[in-house]
């Protein structure tokens, strides 16, 4: 008897699959999809069941990098229940993704350095249990799309896309996508054209930074511009010259432009 309860308490057998069901969502959005839990061998008092989102953030330390999951949403798809042996219980769920999400799809196409994904926790009897990352995708907004087309009208070329840790002025978490451009051929020293966006309910915030050198975080502000466009403007205006002009005048600021 002893020995089974201390098996109910670390898990009892108890399974979970988590499967979600929307292919691609984006930032305001949400994930359908349902838990499938099968009982152990053991009565089991679950407390609750949660999902959270996820995404692998890069983070320095000590001149040195590395990545580390980090939860930004988290939603309770269920409460207290008794798991009987051998049970099996459907659990449907719409998880709503933050409008500051990161997204790791652009164009049909997945971006290799952003991982996001949904894990599943279960609470027995006090002992947390945690799934593995459910992979799910994430496609920018309209207003991303159209200002990332910008970026490219304007004579840029995506190379790569990641998450940083760090907070920004307005940023709902503690950390920031960053999408990293080649620049116009025209604009000589300008190393990378980094972008990142900060997504309001009514407007949306662009910082642009003409160099990799130092970061959005760097106290050298004088190489970041920043940007705030309410979303009904986003059509009135011809954003591919509106960006390259910001571009152009981040690289006179350090006598790169030539």
């Amino acid at each position: 008897m002893v020995f089974k309860k201390l098996k109910a308490r670390f898990g009892g057998g108890t399974t979970v699959d988590t499967a979600v069901h929307t292919p691609v969502t984006q930032p305001g959005g949400f994930l359908d999809g349902v838990v499938e839990i099968v009982g152990g061998d053991v009565e089991q008092r679950i407390k609750y069941l949660a999902l959270r989102l996820e995404v692998e953030v890069e983070v320095e330390r000590d001149d040195r990098e590395h990545r580390s999951t980090t939860s930004f949403a988290e939603q309770r798809v269920a409460d207290r229940f008794e798991l009987h042996p051998g049970e099996r219980r459907s659990v449907p769920f719409r998880f709503e993704v933050p409008l500051q999400s990161p997204f790791n799809v652009v164009h049909g196409r997945d971006l290799p350095g952003v991982r996001l994904g949904l894990r599943t926790e279960l609470d027995i009897a006090g002992s947390l249990d945690r799934g593995d990352l459910d992979p799910v995708r994430v496609e920018p907004i309209p207003p991303q799309q159209r200002l990332l087309a910008a970026f490219e009208q304007a004579g840029c070329h995506f190379l790569r896309a990641d998450v940083e840790q760090g907070h920004i002025p307005g940023a709902q978490f503690g950390f920031y996508q960053e999408i990293e451009f080649a620049p116009p051929r025209d604009l000589r020293g300008l190393k990378e054209v980094e972008v990142s966006f900060l997504a309001g309910p009514h407007a949306i915030d662009v910082l642009i930074q003409g160099d990799r050198r130092g970061g959005f975080l760097d106290a050298g502000g004088d190489r970041v511009a920043r940007l705030t466009i309410p979303y009904d403007q986003l059509d009135r205006h011809d954003w591919a010259s509106e960006m390259r002009g910001h571009l152009g005048e981040l690289a006179r600021r350090r006598g790169l432009f030539g």
